[in-house]
């Protein structure tokens, strides 16, 4: 009988030929890369796996409905200023100006928008604003997952490794856990980030000319995807690179100037969007947060990478405010314990770049906890704006991957695991099926997997709005009148937007320095009439209440104020105006350098004050107020030249002498590198 348990099942220490890297050792025992015929497929398929999970994890949102949105209750004041691409397929240069919310003010001097990343830009362009954003939500994720398996790629681990954290970063809740608050701007700018990051240490790990430019490119595009939060997380991680940056010797390597060059040309490349921001950054006011309330401690931080209890994510428990979009990390605790094990089997020479990731994470997370920032604040007050600390936290995410990723390679080259040969004692073949032990990890891989993405699901619901598109056409005035929706109710904005109409007052992330909204002339509210107003309409069930007493356009006189009529968008308008005496013409849209004014095609003056203005003369006339800012043809220069710039490096193909660090706490004796 043990004959015969020993004949049906063998064990087998062999090393699995479909681990294998292509990597061959040299008679000298120097590790030599060797890429195998079927490589580029391979890593094709990957791609195309993870492409194919990114589908499946947000097709909620490809439904390609322009009247089905996420759930969350911020998404309709959230997306605003993406019409921009609408307002320059209608009227071009117009767009530069967002006439739509409180006042009107540069479309490129919000810095807290995403509208200009390429991967919200182009599908904003192609399919609307809804079905747009929808899809570049699509797009983060498949970024963000894209990152993650370069990370894996760049640190030499194997495709298992790189397939599960990459799938694992799409389904992450520092991503799709965003939008239970709507944070479409979150979520693009932690999947811009990542890139940023992982190019970053590509070129600490290789240091050649094309990852500098690589580099340059991804840091230009986290610079314009907006926020402002993740890229608070980018400068935290600055730091972590030091372990990059020195050899074995603790020698300064070349490759701190490729950083350099990096930072220097995606600021060029970055310059359309910073030029105009810088320039109108005396004008920005937002709400301030000395305290940092809503940050965590930094001991429980660390937590909400294991925490994916949705009842307790919405209580005021642990230092966190109940809102779960900001906490929300979770990729469960099998990533965690493969980082235990990542350590426990790390090899010398790859300490430095597995510093890096550690100090990062514990970098992000002390930010995200408030710490620094509180001290900081002290000599840099313009800090206490970045109220919401705690979503920085998610840049922590792919170092935390990446290094699960290793832990997870580590294990699979480990030798002692065996392989069962089972065949039958009957047979007189010596062939069996063989099967290996390694493949019981694919229970804890998937494990994790599934409960993140059964969490992601919670948050990627949907709801028609069909009934408020209609509603909202009640608000609808005989010309550019300021119109105000329930205030607070951010689900009235996309379809009031979408239709034209200029709202007043509106809940967004700042607002212009020591100016005042522009006052409503038809009121949406549900608690009462407002002063000086009487009932006209209804907004669904919301009574609509209209002040005769405001006008958008109107000339003051020494008798009168006379009513004028306006017409177009944005940075575009046109007021027509008669009157019997000269006097002063006001518009309500909020007066910024780079306005420019015609009466009847002749050039006029305006005058200095918080709303656009001029003289009024007597008789009929037509006014023309254009927005030709001069920012923004500066940064489209420079923007022009870092592009040049990038172009005849990369022709160049410049490469440093030194490509590879050695880590500065090698053991110069140790043994050659595992090639296995």
């Amino acid at each position: 009988m043990a004959k015969a348990i020993q004949k049906a099942i063998i064990l087998n220490w062999r090393w699995p030929a479909w681990f294998s890297r292509g990597r061959l050792e040299s008679a000298q025992g120097v590790a030599v890369a060797v890429k195998p015929p079927w490589a580029s497929r391979a890593i094709l398929v990957e791609l195309l796996i993870i492409t194919a999970w990114a589908v499946w994890a947000s097709r909620p949102l490809l439904d390609f409905d322009p009247f089905t949105w996420p759930i969350g209750r911020e998404f309709g004041s959230q997306i605003q200023a993406h019409h921009f691409w609408t307002h320059l397929k209608a009227c071009g240069q117009c767009a530069l100006w967002n006439g739509s919310i409180n006042g009107g003010a540069p479309a490129l001097g919000d810095v807290f928008s995403s509208t200009f990343y390429p991967f919200v830009a182009i599908p904003v362009l192609l399919w609307g604003v809804i079905i747009g954003t929808k899809v570049a939500i699509f797009l983060a994720l498949w970024i963000a997952g894209l990152a993650q398996w370069r990370l894996a790629y760049v640190l030499g681990l194997g495709w298992v490794a790189r397939l599960w954290s990459a799938c694992l970063a799409i389904v992450g809740g520092h991503l799709i856990g965003r939008l239970e608050g709507a944070a479409v701007g979150i979520i693009v700018s932690t999947a811009a980030c990542t890139l940023a990051l992982v190019a970053a240490i590509e070129l600490g790990l290789s240091g050649q000319r094309q990852a500098t430019l690589s580099f340059a490119l991804a840091l230009a595009m986290a610079i314009i995807a907006g926020q402002g939060y993740l890229q608070l997380g980018l400068i935290s991680w600055a730091p972590a690179f030091l372990f990059l940056l020195f050899d074995s010797n603790l020698k300064l390597r070349p490759v701190w100037r490729e950083y350099l060059l990096a930072a220097g040309l995606g600021l060029l490349l970055a310059s359309f969007f910073l030029v105009p921001v810088l320039h109108f950054l005396p004008n920005f006011a937002k709400s301030t947060d000395p305290s940092f309330a809503s940050a965590q401690p930094l001991e429980y931080v660390p937590l909400n990478l294991l925490i994916r209890d949705l009842d307790f994510m919405g209580m005021n428990v642990l230092g966190k405010q109940p809102f779960p979009y900001m906490y929300n990390l979770y990729i469960g605790w099998v990533p965690v314990l493969l980082i235990v094990i990542g350590i426990r089997y790390a090899r010398r020479r790859d300490y430095p770049q597995l510093l890096c990731l550690g100090s990062g994470i514990v970098l992000v997370f002390a930010v995200a906890s408030g710490i620094p920032l509180r001290w900081l604040s002290q000599w840099f007050p313009t800090l206490t704006g970045f109220r919401f600390v705690a979503l920085i936290a998610g840049l922590a995410v792919p170092a935390v991957l990446g290094l699960a990723a290793y832990g997870l390679d580590q294990v699979l080259r480990l030798a002692w695991w065996p392989q069962l040969a089972l065949r039958l004692q009957s047979s007189e073949s010596d062939r069996g099926i063989l099967i290996n032990l390694r493949w019981l990890l694919a229970v804890p891989l998937l494990w994790a997997l599934h409960t993140a993405y059964d969490l992601s699901q919670n948050f990627l619901l949907t709801e028609d709005f069909r009934g408020v598109y209609r509603n909202v056409r009640a608000l609808q005035t005989t010309d550019l009148q300021w119109v105000a929706a329930p205030f607070g109710e951010h689900f009235w904005v996309e379809p009031a937007l979408a239709q034209g109409l200029k709202l007043s007052p509106v809940v967004w992330a700042w607002d212009w320095n020591n100016r005042l909204k522009p006052e409503p002339k038809l009121i949406a509210n549900r608690d009462g009439p407002p002063p000086d107003t009487a009932e006209v309409s209804v907004l669904g069930d919301v009574p609509i209440y209209e002040n005769n007493g405001r006008n958008y356009a109107y000339v003051v006189t020494p008798e009168e104020v006379i009513a004028c009529q306006a017409s177009g968008r944005g940075g575009e308008l046109r007021v027509r105006c008669e009157t019997d005496s000269e006097g002063a013409l006001f518009v309500q849209e909020n007066f910024w350098n780079g306005w420019r004014a015609w009466r009847d095609g002749e050039p006029i003056d305006l005058a200095d004050g918080q709303w656009l203005s001029t003289r009024a003369s007597t008789g009929n006339h037509e006014y023309l107020f254009r927005y030709q800012p001069w920012d923004v043809a500066v940064g489209l220069v420079l923007t022009l030249i870092g592009a040049v710039l990038v172009v005849v490096l990369r022709l160049k193909n410049g490469r440093l002498p030194q490509t590879v660090p050695q880590p500065a706490l090698a053991d110069q004796d140790s043994p050659p590198p595992d090639t296995r």
